[in-house]
């Protein structure tokens, strides 16, 4: 112990009370872990002894601030792991829907497909009720007829639905919760990006033409 800090009014009781034995040391140091009202024990004594600040200063640093940085990393990662396991199943549970859900739809598509052409036209939706779709689907597209969810299905404006896209578009509708909007975005852009590949083929076919033209002259 310092004597001159003992001795001294302010600090001899700060000594006493938190460092005047080795159980009172190590319950200071408790309260440094978990920095409770630390300012009322090193300001005293670093204000009489400047020098005490190389002890106080890493105490701060590496067992108060470090800890509560590794305690908040550890929180952080156990809450990301359960995240990434809450989303693993959720996509075990959607592929579970999906394929129960997926024969239904294909009966339901070669029911409306009445000439066996692997389409569907509007002409074949005319006399078909709505209910012969599950109620969840019918809740999730939110249409009144055939014609809107025609239009719905039918990006590309074909005026027909294969098989993939009526039985795909009704899966993204009812078990992906996914805007009728988004899907619609998704599909236009998988047409333009086929249709930018179509062009940058037709482009580089003369181009192509042209150096082997040049090889054999």
């Amino acid at each position: 112990k310092d004597q001159r800090l003992a001795g001294l009014e302010d600090t001899g009781f700060i000594i006493s009370e938190y460092f005047g034995n080795l159980g009172k040391t190590v319950m200071t140091l408790m309260q440094f872990v978990t920095m409770d009202s630390l300012a009322t024990i090193y300001f005293p004594l670093i204000v009489e002894e400047p020098l005490l600040l190389c002890f106080f200063l890493p105490i701060l640093i590496f067992v108060s601030i470090g800890l509560m940085n590794l305690v908040t990393a550890a929180l952080v990662e156990n809450a990301m792991e359960h995240a990434a396991q809450q989303a693993e199943d959720e996509k075990v549970v959607l592929k579970k829907k999906v394929r129960g859900a997926m024969p239904s739809l294909l009966k339901i598509f070669h029911t409306i497909d009445k000439d066996n052409s692997g389409m569907i036209t509007r002409d074949e939706l005319q006399n078909v009720p709505m209910d012969i779709l599950p109620p969840k689907v019918l809740a999730a597209v939110c249409v009144d007829n055939w014609e809107e969810l025609f239009e719905y299905l039918d990006i590309d404006g074909t005026g027909s639905l294969s098989q993939v896209e009526f039985v795909e578009g009704l899966l993204n509708l009812c078990l992906l919760d996914m805007p009728i909007a988004t899907i619609q975005t998704l599909k236009l852009l998988q047409l333009i990006r086929a249709s930018v590949s179509q062009i940058q083929s037709k482009l580089q076919a003369p181009h192509h033409a042209a150096k082997l033209s040049q090889r054999w002259t």
